[in-house]
């Protein structure tokens, strides 16, 4: 009698062949083979089968009659080739606590309602304190560095950055508990910060344009190695390399050519703008996902080789021969949830650094002080209609926080700037109105069907919008003044 037998698995609407022991009893199989079938169904991208509350896991025959659980499969006649079905089989018995008093039923429906403090909630709140207080004590470092000299600062953020990556490395070494994992996540993430800001208060001299770069390219460097080394937080960690990778450039450019600050917003504005755009195709690309080959208009299948690729080649032997493409569905999938959170980052990245640029450039004291402010309106409603090239809701509502914050920042800058009453009235008018204006778009817009025209239309305002950035930060810039006077 053979020690194996190869048999198909029936789980849910999918049939799965697996070898199993064919001298074991049944129930010491069932837990193994439990996790053996989900693992397998979610490669296939099906879903995973569930326990209910109050059962357990058998094996039936086809007909639905269970196998029994303290024989062996091969004392049951199960041989190579058999169809059996895995189903969770609900307890049909129901019980009910016992209640001796009210006051009983009245403390456990208060504890159901009101839980206690579990090991997962202390930790979250002690993980949550130590980051306030990480926090709070490098923003009063970065600030003492900033009035005065000297490496108290540095060496206090380095000595911090050191224990807490140190102590996150450890955590996370151990491979243990989803909840160790959290805690090693968040003192990773905190660690970076001090570690910015003492490698910025290193460098000697008063803060300026040394300290932003070398600080920003500390932040990039451990943004690129927790993505690297843990691939969790891929969307932070994008959103932290790109605006660190702009924020070292544009500090490198200060330090060593001494440019203006407004031509130098100006063309990270027109940098991001571009950027925002590109998002999805760089996303795809750091993603590794290859676009599909799709047939040709003579009607060839679209599973066969393209006709410039070789109907056949040769491999290694022992080797499967293929052609350049997802190995599976959970690669396709994988690639697909890496895509999506690099996308997320880019365009909270590009967004963000968009309405940094505008709220700087809108300088209420410049002698031509209308155009930034044409300017942020232009980016502004552009930023807010690109918001509809995306399905996802959370990627479309990055655009429209960052139309609304953009205005608000303006608003902001001018109202502390002028410090007037009518620049008063008009700044608080604009923050109140453009969010009403928000609420009152989003209770409407989504309840009602636009015709093609009036979307043809919108897109039309939207490339306008785009096509007037250009030569308006251009003439900021003074380039048009330079071209003609040169």
């Amino acid at each position: 009698m053979p020690d194996r037998v190869l048999v198909a698995v029936i789980a849910g609407a999918t049939k799965i062949g697996v070898v199993l022991d064919a001298t074991a009893s049944v129930s010491v199989q069932l837990a193994a083979l439990v996790d053996l079938v989900n693992t397998r169904l979610g490669e296939l991208g099906e879903p995973a089968l569930t326990a209910g509350p109050r059962g357990r896991w058998t094996l039936c025959w086809v007909d639905g009659s269970p196998l029994k659980p303290g024989l062996s499969l091969a004392a049951q006649g199960v041989s190579d080739g058999t169809r059996l079905w895995l189903r969770f089989a609900a307890d049909t018995e129901a019980r009910i606590n016992v209640v001796e008093h009210v006051t009983s039923a009245v403390a456990a429906e208060l504890s159901r309602r009101w839980p206690a403090v579990t090991p997962v909630w202390a930790a979250r709140v002690g993980a949550g304190m130590v980051v306030a207080g990480v926090l709070a004590a490098t923003a009063l470092l970065g600030r003492w560095r900033y009035g005065h000299l000297g490496w108290a600062p540095a060496i206090y953020c380095g000595g911090l950055a050191a224990l807490l990556l140190a102590a996150a490395a450890i955590i996370l070494a151990r491979q243990a508990s989803r909840l160790a994992r959290g805690v090693g996540d968040t003192l990773l993430l905190t660690g970076c910060l001090p570690l910015a800001v003492g490698a910025a208060a290193a460098v000697p001299g008063p803060m300026g344009a040394p300290h932003a770069a070398l600080g920003l390219a500390s932040a990039l460097v451990a943004a690129v190695l927790v993505v690297r080394f843990t691939g969790r937080h891929i969307a932070l960690g994008t959103t932290v390399i790109v605006t660190a990778a702009v924020g070292v450039v544009v500090g490198s450019v200060r330090m060593v050519l001494v440019t203006s600050a407004p031509i130098l917003l100006a063309v990270v504005l027109l940098v991001s703008l571009i950027g925002m755009h590109v998002s999805p195709t760089v996303a795809r690309w750091v993603a590794g996902i290859r676009l599909p080959v799709f047939p040709s208009a003579s009607g060839q299948w679209i599973f066969e080789a393209r006709p410039d690729l070789p109907a056949d080649h040769a491999v290694a032997s022992g080797q499967v021969a293929t052609f350049a493409g997802p190995e599976s569905v959970r690669e396709v999938t994988v690639a697909t949830d890496r895509a999506h959170s690099y996308l997320t980052g880019l365009l909270v990245a590009t967004t963000g650094l968009v309405v940094v640029c505008s709220v700087g450039l809108c300088d209420p004291h410049a002698p031509r002080r209308w155009l930034p402010l044409v300017l942020a309106g232009l980016v502004a409603v552009a930023v807010l209609l690109r918001g509809r090239s995306f399905t996802d809701r959370w990627q479309a509502t990055i655009f429209a926080l960052a139309a609304v914050a953009l205005v608000i920042g303006v608003a902001g800058r001018y109202v502390l700037g002028l410090w007037t009453m009518p620049a008063l009235l008009a700044g608080v008018s604009a923050m109140v109105a453009v969010p009403v204006a928000g609420l009152v778009a989003g209770v409407v817009v989504p309840n009602r069907f636009y015709t093609p025209t009036f979307r043809k239309i919108v897109e039309w305002v939207e490339y306008v919008c785009l096509t007037g950035i250009f030569p308006l930060a251009f003439w900021l810039m003074g380039v048009l003044a330079a071209i003609r006077y040169r």
